[in-house]
C-alpha cells in the first residue's frame, strides 16, 4: 500500500469512521473507497473519475485536496501498462461471394441511378412530347382555273349637301320643393332658463316626469293625444310645441296648470292631471 492509500486510511481511522459511514456521507461506493485506500486503481473507473473521488474523499476527511491529488500522479504513472492494441498479422480474406458483390456494386448502383433519372425525366417532360406526328401523302398540285380580270367601272358620284340637324336645348327641370313633414300628435320641448323650476308632466294621461330641473336643462316629450303640464315657476319654463315657439309659460314664481291636445281630442275642463 502506497503513501496515498495510507494517508486516506489513517485519517479515516483517526476520525473513527467506517467505510460505510464515508459512503453514506460522500455518495462514493464502498468498493471504490476501499480501492482508493488499497491503491487498486485497476478496480476504479477512468482517471478523471478517480480524481473526483479523491477530491471529495479528501475534503470529507479534512485533507488538502490539491496535496492529495498530487500523491495520485506518481502512483498512477506506475500503474499497469496501457494495453497495446492488437493488429492482425494476416491480410483480411473476403468471402468469394462478398468479393463478387463488392466488385459489381459500383456498376449496378450506376445503372440504377441512370434508370431512376430517366424515369423522372420521362414523367416530367415525356407527357409534353407529341408522339403522333401528322403524316401527309404527296398529292398532285391542283390546277388553278383562270380567274377573270375584273374591269373597273367608273361611277360618277354627286355630292349631296347634308343639312345639320339642330340639337335641342336641354330643358332644366326644377327640383321638387321638399314639403315639411307634418308632425303626428304632439311634440313638446321644455327648456328651463335662468332659475330652477318644479315640473310635473303627463303624456296621454300617464305620468312621465315629476321633479326639479336646474337652469339649462331641456327635454322633449311626444304624445299622441294629450300633454298636461304643471309648473311651480312658470317664468323659468320656455315651451316649444310642434316646432312653434310658445314663449315662457308664465311669470316668475307663478304656478300654472296647462294642457295641450291633438286635433279632434276634447280638452278636459278644467285642465287637471289625470289623478285629480
Amino acid at each position: 500500500m502506497g503513501e496515498l492509500g495510507d494517508l486516506l486510511r489513517k485519517t479515516r481511522e483517526e476520525k473513527g469512521l467506517s467505510l460505510a459511514q464515508v459512503e453514506e456521507a460522500t455518495r462514493i461506493r464502498h468498493a471504490y473507497l476501499q480501492a482508493l485506500e488499497e491503491e487498486a486503481f485497476d478496480r476504479l473507473p477512468a482517471a478523471v473519475y478517480v480524481r473526483g473521488f479523491l477530491k471529495n474523499y479528501a475534503l470529507f476527511l479534512g485533507l488538502d485536496a490539491s496535496t492529495t491529488l498530487q500523491l495520485y500522479h506518481p502512483v498512477s504513472a506506475q500503474g499497469s501498462p496501457q494495453p497495446t492494441p492488437a493488429f492482425l498479422n494476416e491480410p483480411l480474406t473476403l468471402h468469394p461471394g462478398t468479393a463478387l458483390l463488392m466488385r459489381w456494386a459500383g456498376p449496378i448502383l450506376l445503372i440504377l441511378c441512370l434508370a431512376a433519372a430517366g424515369w423522372l425525366a420521362f414523367n416530367r417532360w415525356g407527357g409534353r412530347i407529341n408522339l403522333h406526328w401528322p403524316f401527309f401523302w404527296p398529292s398532285a398540285s391542283p390546277t388553278l382555273a383562270p380567274t377573270a380580270t375584273p374591269t373597273a367601272t367608273l361611277v360618277a358620284l354627286t355630292a349631296t349637301p347634308i343639312s345639320p340637324t339642330p340639337t335641342p336645348e336641354p330643358t332644366m327641370t326644377p327640383a321638387p320643393t321638399e314639403t315639411p313633414r307634418p308632425i303626428q300628435g304632439l311634440e313638446m320641448r321644455i327648456e328651463v332658463v335662468g332659475e330652477r323650476a318644479w315640473l310635473m308632466v303627463e303624456i296621454d294621461d300617464q305620468p312621465a316626469f315629476a321633479g326639479i330641473l336646474e337652469p339649462g336643462a331641456a327635454d322633449t316629450w311626444v304624445a299622441r293625444e294629450r300633454i298636461f303640464l304643471r309648473c311651480g315657476n312658470a317664468g323659468a319654463v320656455r315651451l316649444r310645441l310642434n316646432d312653434v315657439d310658445l314663449g315662457f309659460l308664465g311669470t316668475s314664481g307663478q304656478v300654472v296648470n296647462r294642457e295641450w291636445t291633438a286635433p279632434g281630442v276634447p280638452t278636459r275642463t278644467p285642465a287637471a292631471p289625470a289623478g285629480q
